[in-house]
């Protein structure tokens, strides 16, 4: 299911819900139980690590991606 994030309009507390795309919950502030929440606009989420996605696994070799199957693959 997908997190999807809020904003209350009364105290401005920012917290995550968790529901079904096609299900429009009544969603409550965690902080003040104010039901005058918006949805906001997530960036979201970040796979990797702290070196910014580099890895010190050598790159893998084009038949690792499906070229191979494709007929892409010179191997």
């Amino acid at each position: 299911m997908p997190l999807y994030d809020y904003k209350c309009v009364k105290c401005e507390a920012a917290f995550e819900v968790t529901h079904r795309m096609s299900e429009t919950p009544e969603i409550s502030c965690p902080k003040c139980a104010s039901k005058e929440v918006r949805k906001v606009l997530s960036t979201g989420g970040v796979v990797g690590s702290s070196k910014g996605g580099q890895s010190d696994a050598p790159p893998m070799p084009p038949c690792a991606s499906g070229g191979c199957a494709s007929g892409m693959c010179g191997l």
